[in-house]
């Protein structure tokens, strides 16, 4: 049991470290990233209600298998519901917080609230399903996580900076904040619940291609970080 728990846990850690080091400017309280952590696991048990319900709609109405019903358990049940709530929990946790005061603070933070949801996941797989499952979770489901992090982290961070010269609310944030991890976090489930050879060679050019992407984005948001107080222009 300690190895799959260290199987399920190990790489996520490893992640966390690579993106805490590329803070340059200002490291993040200790405290607050381990509160990150803890509201990212407990943001998986209100996503996995609302899923199961969703689910449990979609298939009285939909047929299981179709185009239709992937497509909306990929982009709406998985996606939308899981990224949502980790959203939800980020903002509440982070957006008024004193340590906020950095745009890549919001990177930090976006991701330690994805890996904590990827973590506690990532331990109910491998204990069912093994060493093979903490193989695959951690060269996929894990980096498909941070990667969603990434991406809302540089657009929260962007967020914090506008809300200091214009007005702003919960909405306004997360309308700027959530399409990109749902494009991509739905876009990958369902090339994976298509399941044919054709959606799997999608699939892992998606996956290839969306980790580099946010590679580049992640060294580039840590190298152009700077003050919320900093006007940032989009684009």
């Amino acid at each position: 049991m300690l190895i799959l728990l260290l199987a399920a846990v190990v790489p996520a850690m490893y992640l966390l470290r690579k993106v805490y080091k590329m803070d340059r400017i200002e490291k993040e309280p200790g405290r607050l990233l381990v509160k990150l952590l803890f509201w990212g696991a407990v943001s998986g048990a209100p996503a996995a209600v609302v899923e199961s319900l969703l689910q449990g709609l979609l298939n009285q109405y939909v047929t299981a298998g179709t185009l239709l019903y992937n497509l909306l358990s990929g982009f709406v049940v998985a996606a939308l519901v899981e990224e949502g709530f980790k959203f939800f929990f980020l903002y509440k946790v982070t957006f008024k917080s004193p340590a906020f005061n950095y745009r890549f603070d919001g990177v930090v933070y976006a991701v330690f609230m994805s890996m904590g949801f990827a973590i506690l996941e990532n331990i109910l797989y491998v204990f069912q399903g093994g060493l093979g499952v903490a193989a695959s979770r951690a060269l996929l489901a894990l980096p498909l996580h941070a990667a969603c992090g990434v991406y809302m982290g540089i657009a929260y961070g962007q967020q914090k900076a506008h809300s200091l010269y214009a007005p702003h609310s919960f909405f306004s944030v997360a309308k700027a904040c959530l399409p990109a991890p749902i494009l991509i976090h739905g876009f990958y489930d369902f090339c994976a619940f298509m399941g044919t050879w054709p959606y799997m060679v999608l699939f892992f050019g998606f996956v290839i291609l969306i980790f580099s992407l946010t590679l580049k984005k992640l060294k580039k948001a840590s190298l152009e970080d700077g003050p919320v107080e900093e006007v940032v222009i989009d684009g």
